[in-house]
């Protein structure tokens, strides 16, 4: 399949979108995943009113440890800090936790910052304590989660780059994975692959105002039922949220996310999310655009709120135990790209219906329990420049009007029960003459295919694939 393996940017234009999906690639976190997944069983969810979390950091090189000069206002400062404080102030008792090393390292600094003169001192105050806390909530931070993984007489290493962090206030646009609008507010944080333990902390929302992106994606951070889920609803300018590949854990999919109308992109692939879908998480985000569910375990059907969703062109719910029939397909807008694999949940046949789905460009359901005839109404889909749908139990004749879909570039059917010959029709569609580049089927038995029309043959040819990557 070289040069047709299809990547996803092909067809995505944002966010994660152009590096996050490759078909087969995706088996690689599924290792990740189901890892986290075997760990996380005996740490069930909980929830419950919201609360201090004291997870105190570890001593670690990088992280500064000795507080500069207290300026004169440092006593303003703290009161303003006092006066927002989500728990009332009781998170200064404890002097180790993450609330108190961040006020401390507040103090030292000379605020209000001359450089942004279009923020105010409680504006400042509050964007660089709430980033203080994350920082010290997440940098070489020890938890159940990282005793659970790897013991608690282990020194975590800290951010794998912490450049600029708790250092110089002035100076906070410049710190890594920051940027800000004009006014110096932030307005993205990018914090992918870079070593966060702990827990997000519920502080990160005294930056709600500007915030709109945030990128956590494969962290080993914990965040646990409502105390670690519900003030994501509080991020209501977001429009970017990736925090797939995480320890995220929830019943299902927090309902607070569906308070994010603005939302565009959502990736929550390979978390803790386990069980059913709820509507209601979807019924407001008339805005999203890109959705990744891959890797948890819902034990549903998609709701009818996600696939109404008027602005959806991309779903990726791949091994996530999602159940039902394709009869939705049709009914979704502007669905481009729809992926569905490893979910032995999804039965019955390939809808006729989905002809409709005009707009749809890739779709694979591998590794489902559909059965049936591929519908002849497939050649209908103007738009699919790649299918996949081996390892299923479709029976049948590989259907002539496939021959009408001129844009085809891969269409694999191999470790099904189709038989018969594949027409001519699509054959003709292979490159020089076409477009069609990867034609596989099980032509090694039940299914007559000639050299010239199919690539590979055989259950062999995913198996070698996936091995020619190391899977």
């Amino acid at each position: 399949m070289e040069g047709v393996e299809v990547e996803q940017h092909e067809f995505s234009n944002q966010g994660k979108s152009g590096w996050n999906r490759r078909k087969y690639a995706v088996i690689a976190a599924i290792v990740v995943g189901l890892g986290a997944i075997g760990a996380g069983v005996g740490l069930a969810v909980t929830s419950g009113n919201e609360e201090p979390i004291d997870n105190v950091p570890s001593p670690s090189v990088g992280r500064p440890t000795t507080p500069g000069p207290t300026p004169t206002n440092a006593p303003n400062i703290r009161q303003v800090i006092l006066n927002n404080a989500r728990f009332g102030g009781t998170e200064f008792d404890n002097a180790n936790s993450y609330q108190s090393r961040a006020l401390e390292w507040v103090l030292t600094q000379d605020i209000p910052l001359t450089n942004f003169p279009d923020m105010d001192q409680e504006e400042q105050t509050m964007q660089l304590y709430g980033l203080a806390c994350l920082f010290y909530a997440t940098y070489a931070t020890e938890s159940d989660w990282t005793d659970h993984h790897y013991g608690n007489d282990v020194a975590l290493p800290g951010w794998l780059d912490s450049k600029g962090w708790v250092q110089d206030a002035s100076d906070v646009c410049n710190w890594y994975g920051l940027t800000c609008n004009a006014k110096g507010q932030v307005v993205k944080i990018e914090l992918d692959t870079n070593g966060l333990t702990g827990s997000i902390p519920a502080e990160i929302t005294y930056l709600k105002e500007s915030l709109q992106y945030i990128d956590l994606f494969n962290n080993i951070i914990h965040n646990k039922g409502d105390k670690g889920n519900a003030w994501l609803g509080e991020l209501t300018n977001l429009k970017y949220l990736y925090f797939g590949q995480t320890s995220f854990q929830y019943d299902g999919i927090p309902t607070e996310i569906g308070l994010l109308t603005n939302l565009v992109e959502l990736d929550c692939s390979y978390t803790l999310y386990f069980g059913k879908l709820d509507g209601q998480t979807f019924s407001k985000l008339s805005n999203l655009n890109y959705l990744v569910i891959d890797g948890n375990s819902f034990n549903s059907t998609l709701p009818q709120e996600l696939i109404d969703l008027p602005n959806l062109e991309y779903l990726y719910a791949g091994n996530s135990f999602v159940e039902g029939s394709l009869d939705f397909i049709s009914q979704m807008p502007k669905i481009y790209e729809l992926w569905l694999d490893d979910n032995p949940g999804i039965v019955g046949s390939l809808p006729a219906s989905i002809g409709a789905a005009s707009n749809l460009a890739s779709f694979s359901a591998t590794g489902c329990g559909l059965d049936g005839s591929i519908p002849a109404e497939v050649g209908q889909m103007s738009d699919l420049v790649q299918m996949w749908l081996y390892d299923n139990k479709l029976s049948g004749s590989v259907p002539s009007t496939l021959g009408n879909l001129k844009k085809l570039k891969l269409f694999q059917i191999q470790k099904n029960q189709i038989g018969g010959t594949v027409p001519e029709e699509l054959c003709l569609k292979r490159r020089p003459l076409g477009r069609l580049e990867i034609m596989e089927a099980d032509c090694d038995g039940k299914v007559e295919c000639s050299d010239t029309c199919c690539t590979c043959c055989g259950e062999h040819c995913i198996d070698m694939r996936r091995k020619k990557r190391g899977l």
